[in-house]
């Protein structure tokens, strides 16, 4: 298999006086920039993650989390930190298909989808595909209520996944069933699933100070994983317990089975994609 590709010694001049970093108000991103300060000449943008992947590609941030389908999409574009990742082997817990019928019962069904997140959307049409099953998916706001009031299932992604799926209550009368899409794609290919990725546009390379500050945040997030699932779980109305157990399942690191994971959904998503031409950048 041929190895990513690794871009060392990228020029600095692309890169703006005051660099701006986007964070993602996601609970499961919190271990990532635990204790992380705006210092002078950085400055940080928060939203969910298809805001800050637009605001990336159009030359608003500097550095963000970035949709495992977008860095693929824009692999052109865009380099990643080589370390870094949103990842699980096995269930997420917090990228979930509700639904009333059976998985395999749903065919020429409408799933409305969440229009937070493209990666979760593209990989239930991934798995929908690898199962035979023909489905109109429909984006709309992230509402289970709502959504299963009028489609025949839902997606929900971050916290509000995570809460519904911990809640388990019933909607018109009957508690729906879950599908977990990381553990969905862990039994059809036995590898992590790579939810994102920290990526930057290539002519615009992040600072080593900002990449240092983030390394430091994570080992502070990770080394005080309970106080961050303490703050976490009364921000969301959970138990400690389960947000400690929810953000432990993460891999934050892009280790060789989190690549191997994305490069095989980028080639679901584009059979053309090549492993060198997802690039990796070493700051």
């Amino acid at each position: 298999m041929t190895e990513p590709a690794h871009v060392t010694g990228t020029p600095a001049p692309g890169r703006r006086a005051e660099e701006v970093l986007g964070i993602v108000a996601y609970t499961n991103v919190a271990p990532l920039h635990w204790g992380l300060e705006p210092w002078q000449g950085a400055r940080f943008v928060r939203g969910v993650p298809t805001m800050l992947n637009a605001a990336l590609l159009a030359g608003e941030v500097d550095l963000t989390l970035v949709s495992s389908v977008e860095f693929v999409h824009h692999r052109h574009e865009l380099v990643a930190l080589p370390d870094f990742s949103i990842a699980s082997l096995g269930p997420v817990h917090s990228v979930t298909l509700f639904h009333h019928r059976d998985w395999d019962a749903l065919a020429g069904a409408r799933i409305a989808v969440s229009t937070d997140s493209a990666t979760s959307v593209t990989l239930l049409r991934v798995l929908l595909d690898l199962h035979g099953i023909e489905a109109e998916l429909v984006p709309v706001s992230p509402d289970l209520e709502s959504m299963l009031a009028r489609f025949d299932a839902a997606l929900l992604i971050g916290d509000n996944a995570l809460v519904e799926a911990v809640a388990r209550r019933p909607i018109d009368g009957r508690v729906p069933q879950q599908t977990d899409l990381g553990e969905a794609w862990y039994r059809a290919t036995r590898l992590p699933f790579t939810f994102a990725v920290w990526a930057a546009r290539a002519e615009r390379p992040p600072s080593r100070r900002l990449v240092a500050e983030l390394r430091a945040a994570r080992e502070r997030g990770l080394g005080h994983l309970a106080a961050v699932s303490r703050v976490e779980a009364a921000a969301r109305g959970l138990s400690e317990q389960v947000v400690l157990r929810y953000l432990a399942n993460f891999r934050y690191f892009l280790e060789p089975p989190d690549r191997d994971g994305l490069l095989a959904f980028a080639q679901r998503v584009d059979r053309s994609v090549r492993a060198d031409e997802l690039r990796f950048i070493e700051v």
